[in-house]
């Protein structure tokens, strides 16, 4: 039955908003990132969803090697309380909504945003918002994992015990689907997947608290999923959401009516370089399943830029992106009406499928313990990759502009490049301010806060407390880091994948001699799905494949093409950094008098940089709109020395 119409007051006061609209944003330096947030909330936006760039999130400070080149890059740059607080300048922290995409620093970056509350006077026990806080994706599809399986889930277990007694409105953990169907995943299995991880924190958590304490913790977990673009099965996928983790949370610990609470973006993966223009429409369609019906709608959602596939978002697309949201909510009606599937025949067969399938995936999982499930989880996700990929290029899944329709549209005009800052000066800023900052702090405080974080971590006591300590006395990302790594057993780097799943076949060409090939990421960029295909792709052409790894300096990668003897360096980048990596790279193969190393380069790179990256000597540039494995590895195996059998 449809509920009665809501009508603004005066033509002016919006109506109570069904879901938080927000962007995910945050570049540069945190005054930067604070203009862009301040402009946004300006337009409309009603919650923050910060971005962090790759160092921050992979636990480095800005003065560390492994970060230089992707300083403040692909988010804002954030080290100390410092930087957090002209983050939030001008934003009340009791008043917004704020989700934080970090999930390894977790602990230390919601500590920071602690300490800067507790500088404006902001009760803990008002800040809404969430930290992400899932390692397990990280291991799987992400990669901005860092400490050992069995830490990560000890330290993320105690965040949100932590939270759910200290700041009992905060989402503690973002149990997320979203990546798993970014590598492939169907609907079952992204809600599975993210189901399983959730069940298996809960089971890690349950014996530490008491029943009313637990209780309130399983009613703070929170999910970030995906939507796609087929209307029928996305929309029986949040409804199997809805109604499966309800389920669950009564059979397995007794505890009734929970909501299923989660934020979403819609899927990137469909995202296209060629036709950029119809990635808006292909935004909104994506947009519609998690928000049409009112029993089985998200809290918060974010749509990405439409030139994804490009380039950062700049304001004008976060601003389209916003638009969506609004016409979405204000004149389209869906906010209107309750459950408008509700007997729905196909809609609740198909959620019902789902719901089923998910439950035996989550299970499944649950037995097999977190460490096991990563190596599960890998293995399925490049085996669902690949098959995407095979039907793609077979012509089985129409993609337009990309193997149907094809052909310039010609209305969206090239990103432009004024409106992100000159990323080389940031970078000497930040190192600079970082230096000035470390002198001018309390060193004493900061040694013993990390001398006790060290010990804690090592005993396995809770971090928390010590945690707290290094955020108020000054004590930096890199350092909570480090004091972690030391005191546990290191950086952990997950395997790229299994080279013995069972994947589909693909029409590549036979390389006539067995050519070597070293194939890794550059950067701290982690996603790994390009590099998996390609891996794949390359050792069905018959070449030898060696898998340098990721995160990987220009430095490491020179040395496994060398150790290896490798015909072909094949480096992947994501985060923006590509000019820097290839003069470095191309700089210490003429060092080592290995000339005949060839080169070739793949990723999210701006077609002004395809002849930059070429003069400077790499021999073939890939981007997203070179989507054909089988020309990619024909041109691999030419520039290789030789012709395709």
């Amino acid at each position: 039955m449809a509920e009665s119409k809501r009508k603004p007051e005066n033509g002016a006061k919006q109506p109570r908003e069904p879901w938080i609209i927000r962007t995910y944003a945050g570049f540069g330096d945190a005054r930067q990132a604070n203009r862009r947030f301040l402009n946004n909330l300006r337009e409309g936006q009603r919650g923050l969803s910060i971005a962090f760039d790759l160092p921050t999130q992979n636990g480095y400070d800005p003065d560390a090697e492994v970060a230089r080149g992707e300083v403040g890059k692909a988010g804002v740059s954030i080290c100390h309380w410092r930087d957090m607080e002209r983050l939030f300048e001008g934003i009340p922290l009791a008043q917004i909504n704020t989700s934080m995409t970090i999930n390894a620093t977790a602990p230390f970056l919601l500590a920071l945003y602690l300490v800067v509350a507790e500088r404006k006077g902001a009760p803990w026990t008002e800040l809404r918002g969430t930290t992400q806080n899932d390692l397990l994706k990280e291991y799987v599809a992400r990669g901005t994992s860092i400490f050992q399986p069995e830490v990560s889930l000890r330290i993320s277990a105690e965040l949100i015990r932590f939270a759910v007694e200290q700041a009992p409105n905060w989402n503690p953990i973002n149990c997320c689907g979203y990546h798993y169907m970014e590598s492939g995943a169907g609907p079952a299995e992204e809600i599975g997947y993210a189901f399983g991880n959730a069940l298996m924190i809960l089971d890690a958590i349950r014996p530490s608290l008491g029943a009313e304490d637990f209780e309130r913790t399983v009613r703070r977990i929170s999910f970030f999923i995906n939507s796609g673009i087929e209307l029928a099965p996305e929309i029986a996928k949040i409804r199997a959401y809805f109604k499966l983790w309800r389920e669950l949370c009564a059979s397995e610990y007794g505890i009734a009516d929970v909501a299923f609470r989660a934020g979403c973006q819609v899927r990137s993966l469909t995202l296209t370089e060629q036709q950029p223009e119809v990635n808006i429409i292909r935004i909104a369609y994506e947009a519609l399943p998690v928000v049409l019906s009112a029993n089985a709608r998200v809290n918060a959602l974010q749509l990405p830029g439409f030139r994804e596939a490009l380039a950062l978002p700049d304001q004008a697309e976060q601003l389209i992106g916003l638009r969506t949201q609004q016409v979405l909510m204000h004149e389209t009606g869906i906010a209107d009406y309750g459950d408008i599937f509700e007997g729905s025949k196909v809609i609740e067969a198909l959620t019902a499928e789902t719901a089923a399938r998910a439950r035996e995936i989550a299970m499944r999982l649950r037995e097999a313990g977190y460490a096991k499930a990563i190596g599960l989880i890998s293995t399925e996700l490049t085996r669902a990759l690949a098959e995407r990929q095979r039907r793609l290029e077979a012509g089985e899944i129409v993609q337009v502009g990309v193997n149907a329709f094809a052909g310039q549209i010609g209305l969206a005009p090239p990103a432009a490049a004024i409106d992100h800052p000159d990323y080389l000066a940031l970078e000497r800023e930040r190192i600079a301010e970082l230096r000035e900052w470390r002198a001018g702090r309390d060193q004493d405080a900061v040694a013993n806060a990390l001398a006790a974080l060290g010990e804690a971590a090592a005993r396995g006591a809770p971090i928390m407390p010590a945690t707290l300590d290094l955020a108020r006395a000054g004590g930096t990302v890199g350092e909570w880091t480090g004091a972690i790594e030391r005191a546990t057993r290191g950086r952990y780097t997950p395997p790229i994948f299994d080279r013995a799943a069972a994947v589909a076949r693909f029409d590549v060409p036979a390389a006539p001699r067995k050519l070597r090939v070293a194939l890794g990421k550059a950067g701290l960029d982690g996603h790994i799905n390009a590099v998996k295909l390609l891996a794949q792709a390359c050792m069905q052409a018959g070449m030898e494949v060696i898998l340098a790894g990721f995160r990987q300096t220009p430095a490491q990668l020179v040395e496994t093409a060398l150790q290896e003897d490798a015909d072909v360096l094949a480096i992947s980048s994501l985060a923006g950094a590509h000019l820097e990596i290839a003069r470095e790279t191309l700089g210490l193969l003429r060092a080592r008098g290995a000339d005949e190393v060839k080169v070739v380069m793949g990723g999210i790179i701006p077609e002004d940089d395809r002849e930059k990256l070429r003069a400077l000597g790499v021999c073939a540039v890939f981007t997203p709109k070179d989507g054909n494995l089988g020309v990619i590895v024909g041109r691999i195996i030419e520039i290789g020395g030789g012709a395709a059998a």
